[in-house]
């Protein structure tokens, strides 16, 4: 009795399918007469279950009587073999299960649609029994016996055609193939290139300034010109996992015309040559385990005013920096930059004229002076917009006797691709006994400042 009651549920189920779908089919679609189909599955609950065939043979009458007709081979009427699952021996097939398996809704709802769509009888079927099978694996799993395997291994199902098709292409052959000669293969050799890990950037710039002060002018003032070229190369290293090498090369040159130095036709105003390398190897994420190495001096003399006396020369001094500590880095878009702290580092000023090292060390027979203490130096680049950047230097030491603390700053104006506007801004504390204004006044002031504005042209690779 609970086996008839199954069959009837499943054939409604089927019928109701049936209806929903031939509704979204086209005005041109032949439509099924829905009392017949009604009819059919009310008749079928009055047929017999065992034995099977029988069932769904008389099914299958009905079926043809309905209107639902296929054509065979020769032109004849055949019997619908699509309902056949519902009606044998309980099984579960493979169908119904792989139809259920869906991973949403939105995809189960998309094929219903385009089983509609396609206007195809037997499609429509098939998939209308899978969907009654599904819901009976899920409420009566006791009158499933046996699985789609076991019938295979039976052989009671025919298992699908998996030969591949063979085809002729007489066209092909009569094809003539190009005749290729062996030593043109035998003379190719591979090439392997290894990455590089290598960073090449370069920048050179040449600025002019000029000034002029009428003779009666109330404040007075010196007529002058000013040039000032620099370059700057970079050669960095990086393998993307652990290592980091920077190097960087900066020299800047700049002449002042002076009417004020009698003896001499220029002043120097920039006179710099400065060597910084910096060898990371990664802590953690941003952190690197640093090496730094600094070296500074001038590319031309400097003399005081008026007179032939040489203030400063190539190496005279000299500042050599080792230290070693951790090293920051991050790029957030337009802001860029590195911090690096050293609880060591050692500076040497080595002087290589006599005449000048009482001047820079502690007395004319001492050439080079070792001071010891920590230090930080902070490095940044800020893109503020499209044509305007803000690249700087922060340095910090102490030796816990005198503190130096520098900040350069350079505001880039970019015209265009070759021309660009410069403005320099250098704050400097010194409170070392040697150099400025407290080598002569101890009540002097410690802050230095340095400031140029220039207009030139500029080139980078």
């Amino acid at each position: 009795m609970r086996r008839i009651v199954s069959i009837a549920l499943m054939a409604c189920a089927l019928t109701l399918q049936a209806q929903n779908t031939h509704r979204h089919t086209t005005r041109t679609h032949k439509k099924v007469d829905t009392h017949a189909e009604d009819s059919l599955a009310a008749d079928s609950l009055m047929m017999p279950v065992t034995p099977y065939a029988d069932s769904l043979q008389v099914l299958l009458d009905r079926y043809q009587q309905a209107g639902a007709e296929s054509t065979g081979q020769n032109g004849s009427r055949s019997v619908n073999p699509y309902y056949f699952p519902l009606f044998s021996v309980g099984t579960l097939y493979n169908g119904p299960l792989q139809q259920s398996f869906y991973l949403n809704e939105a995809a189960a709802r998309e094929q219903r649609q385009s089983c509609a769509l396609t206007q195809d009888a037997r499609l429509t079927t098939l998939y209308g029994v899978n969907e009654v099978l599904a819901q009976m694996y899920a409420l009566h799993p006791e009158y499933f016996s046996q699985t789609q395997e076991q019938l295979m291994e039976k052989g009671a199902l025919a298992a699908d055609i998996t030969a591949p098709i063979k085809t002729e292409n007489k066209l092909a052959e009569q094809a003539k193939l190009a005749d290729i000669e062996h030593d043109v293969v035998d003379n190719i050799a591979a090439i392997t290139r290894r990455p590089n890990f290598w960073t090449l950037k370069g920048e050179a710039s040449l600025k002019f300034t000029q000034s002029y002060f009428s003779d009666n002018w109330y404040q007075g003032g010196d007529n002058n010109y000013a040039a000032l070229a620099m370059v700057t190369l970079q050669a960095n290293f990086d393998n993307k996992q652990k290592v980091q090498w920077e190097n960087k090369l900066e020299a800047q040159l700049g002449f002042q015309t002076t009417k004020g130095d009698t003896v001499h036709k220029l002043r120097v105003t920039n006179n710099l040559l400065r060597l910084t390398s910096k060898l990371g190897y990664r802590a953690i994420k941003s952190w690197y385990y640093t090496t730094r190495f600094q070296a500074q001096t001038q590319l031309y003399p400097n003399y005081r005013t008026n007179s032939k006396t040489v203030t400063t020369d190539f190496a005279s001094p000299l500042y050599l920096s080792l230290s070693l500590g951790m090293d920051y880095k991050w790029n957030k878009k337009r802001f860029e930059g590195s911090l690096y702290i050293a609880p060591v580092e050692a500076n040497a000023r080595y002087v290589q004229w006599k005449s000048l090292r009482a001047n820079y060390n502690d007395g004319p027979h001492q050439a080079t002076k070792w001071t010891w203490g920590p230090n930080v130096v902070i490095n940044y680049k800020w893109r503020i917009i499209d044509n305007i950047t803000w690249q700087g230097r922060l340095y910090a030491f102490t030796n816990y006797h005198y503190t130096n603390i520098e900040m350069e700053n350079t505001f880039s104006f970019y015209i265009n691709k070759y021309l660009d506007c410069t403005l320099f801004v250098y704050p400097k504390y010194l409170d070392d006994r040697k150099y400025g204004k407290a080598k002569d006044d101890p009540e002097g002031s410690y802050w230095m400042f340095k400031e140029w504005l220039s207009l030139g042209v500029r080139y980078s690779w």
